[in-house]
């Protein structure tokens, strides 16, 4: 992945793809969780 593609996705230039995601966070060595939730009453 590029500096600039990086870039792009911290000014909200693009929006990256969950496989995207993954990839940038096995690079940074962390893990990707992705939750969905109800809302607190």
């Amino acid at each position: 992945m590029t500096q600039s593609a990086v870039a792009r996705f911290e000014t909200g230039g693009t929006i990256p793809t969950l496989l995207v995601l993954e990839r940038l966070a096995k690079a940074l060595g962390a893990e990707l969780v992705v939750q969905l939730r109800t809302p607190a009453a």
